[in-house]
């Protein structure tokens, strides 16, 4: 039995360093491809490949049965327009601001997601809680002084905040992504959230072309932008997705977004792909922000031992 359940957490640590590297990774893409999409247009096209991408896989391995959508029309729509939210307002805050500085602000989205789920649910923390999001903290906030103070020029665009206050959102989704659904598969119910995002993204970006506020995206003809457009379409937003709701199934959504500080971690290695070097500050600032995750998982595996 024992066995089981650290077989278990183990395997929610290894989708949350799936997403650690697949979220991280969208950092930068995102703000590279917002230089060639406009930002709904963009955010349908990645919404509508992770649907696809997601009932593909649904039908693989659940059979063309498991495509159908049995939580009601008000749960489904509810349920995308949270997902499709989350995706607007983070990638809003990311135009707004500078990769590394969006990446390390996004240590604190823990303390943000805590207290949601505090707000909604009433829920204690768990045992350690405390000292891992100290420790994450102290690694947002080194983070955050070497992009100050590094020998880079990384200044603070104002879009950080958005970022930052999109974990609430993102924290509801979850929450209701766990609550709403009997018996289905993570799988089932991240497609489920996808689809029901991809029409709200599609309705939006039709009404801003129609009204001439945006412009389509089949207007860009470069294949390297499609590429990576459609890359992290499929890792962040579709299997990212899928293991988020794996880890948030087994740890939590509260224990699960600690586990988000390995964002910034990876996102400034991939940062570095893209031209954005970092700094000594904010290599040791992620390597602090994941011992806070470590301790985390550390405390909870003692807990099950127990």
């Amino acid at each position: 039995m024992i066995a089981r359940e650290h077989r278990h957490l183990l395997g929610a640590f290894a989708a949350m360093v799936f997403v650690g590297v697949s979220w991280g990774a969208n950092v930068p893409v995102s703000k590279v491809m917002l230089g060639y999409f406009d930002l709904v247009p963009m955010s349908a096209i990645r919404t509508a490949a992770g649907a696809f991408i997601l009932a593909a896989l649904v039908a693989m391995i659940e059979g063309v049965r498991g495509l159908r959508i049995d939580i009601g029309l008000r749960r489904f729509a509810l349920l995308g327009l949270m997902m499709s939210g989350f995706f607007v307002l983070y990638t809003l805050g990311i135009q707004f601001s500078n990769p590394i500085s969006a990446a390390a602000v996004q240590v604190a989205g823990p303390l943000v997601s805590a207290v949601t789920v505090r707000m909604l649910t009433g829920a204690r923390f768990d045992p350690g809680f405390a000292i891992a999001l100290g420790l994450t903290l102290l690694g947002g906030a080194i983070l955050v002084s070497g992009s100050l103070l590094g020998s880079g020029s990384v200044t603070l665009g104002g879009g950080e905040i958005v970022v930052l206050l999109s974990n609430a959102l993102w924290t509801l989704y979850s929450l209701k992504a766990q609550a709403w659904f009997e018996r289905a598969s993570q799988l089932h119910r991240t497609y489920v959230a996808s689809l029901s995002a991809m029409s709200w993204m599609m309705m939006l970006t039709l009404v801003l072309i129609w009204l001439g506020w945006t412009h389509s995206p089949f207007t860009v003809t470069d294949p390297w932008a499609w590429t990576q457009l459609l890359a992290v379409a499929v890792f962040a937003s579709a299997l990212g997705g899928y293991f988020w709701n794996v880890g948030a199934s087994r740890l939590g959504v509260a224990v699960a977004s600690l586990w988000v500080n390995l964002v910034p971690f990876f996102a400034i290695l991939w940062s570095m792909a893209y031209g954005f070097m970092p700094n000594a500050y904010q290599i040791v600032g992620g390597l602090v922000a994941l011992s806070g995750v470590v301790y985390m998982q550390w405390r909870k595996l003692q807990t099950t031992h127990r």
